[in-house]
């Protein structure tokens, strides 16, 4: 479960990778000659059979992405909707090519749309993991930026803009996806998949301590009666990542996972605070905002942790902080 929102990327981009690589080889390397008859068609040149295998690629790469990205959520009207518009749409366009090799020239551009369609959808989605803070706001940027070059690229390989402005136009078709793929690689490589934003379910406790051991903070999600006090806990957390650090030689600023059971502890160790958080499940949402937030409270408190006095009052407003990051 936890890697099929990986599988509807890796479709996606090597969907993509594919029609790339046989628009690439229709348009330097095969020959573009009418030939009547060609194979099983009445007409048609090599050009336009890798062309036709090119499109093809990216419509099951589409219709798989959208596959696995409606297994945990619903995109339009009702679930798997979206997913059979696009598996109606690849079977036509299966169809048409068999039917005529020349009628990639028109199925070309009807593509456009449909991706057009499919980013505004998973925009959608996007924007609520950007509210819900699992991708920092930074992320649109990245995001809008790489699906423009996208689509632009895919704009300016089709053979009506070739002959409006010439080589350069198929030139900017072949290096503006590159470049975007690269962007939303190292993008999506953030990205939770889609079954943790039910993360409030997952988390049971945080602890925020001093780098000697001490607790600064401590809150539970979960209703417990601990029989054992909080100090007691924060002091054999801090023990036990002393000694992570000493047998693993883990530095600072890494992340530390510990199963046990139906327990998960994650530990963040930075300069002056050690972030611990226990869990039912590991999920990426609670290692990436672990890390944030001992970064953030140690940018806030800088001042007072250099030389902290061991008065934890100072530290009244870290609920406040926490519950900017983990908002519940």
């Amino acid at each position: 479960m936890k890697n099929t929102q990986d599988i509807g990327f890796s479709a996606f981009f090597l969907g993509i990778a594919f029609m790339r690589l046989f628009f690439l080889i229709a348009n330097y390397y095969a020959l573009s000659i009418l030939i009547s008859p060609f194979f099983l068609w009445s007409s048609g040149s090599f050009r336009f059979l890798f062309l036709n295998i090119g499109l093809i690629s990216i419509n099951l790469g589409v219709v798989l992405f959208t596959y696995f990205l409606e297994r945990y959520k619903t995109l339009l009207y009702k679930k798997y909707f979206l997913t059979f518009c696009f598996l109606f749409q690849f079977i036509l366009f299966f169809i048409l090519s068999l039917v005529d090799l020349l009628m990639v020239n028109y199925l070309l551009i009807w593509l456009l749309p449909s991706l057009l369609i499919l980013s505004i959808f998973y925009i959608k989605v996007f924007n609520k993991q950007v509210k819900m803070q699992i991708i920092h706001t930074k992320g649109w940027l990245y995001m809008g930026f790489s699906i423009i070059l996208l689509l632009l690229g895919y704009f300016f390989s089709l053979d009506f803009i070739l002959i409006t402005l010439g080589a350069i136009a198929r030139l900017i078709g072949t290096i503006t996806p590159i470049i975007a793929i690269i962007i939303m690689f190292l993008l999506f490589r953030n990205i939770p998949p889609f079954f943790e934003r039910d993360w409030q379910k997952k988390i049971e406790d945080i602890y925020l301590l001093f780098k000697n051991g001490i607790n600064l903070f401590s809150k539970s999600y979960i209703n417990s009666d601990k029989s054992i006090d909080e100090h007691t806990i924060s002091g054999a957390l801090s023990s036990v990542n002393i000694m992570l650090n000493e047998l693993m030689h883990i530095k600072n600023n890494r992340i530390s996972v510990i199963e046990k059971a139906n327990k998960i502890v994650t530990i963040f160790s930075s300069e002056y605070v050690i972030g611990v958080l226990i869990s039912s499940e590991a999920l990426e949402f609670f290692k990436f905002n672990l890390k944030r937030l001992v970064l953030k409270i140690e940018l806030i408190y800088k001042s007072v942790l250099v030389d902290w006095d061991g008065n934890r009052a100072k530290f009244s407003q870290l609920n406040s902080v926490v519950d900017d990051i983990f908002p519940i």
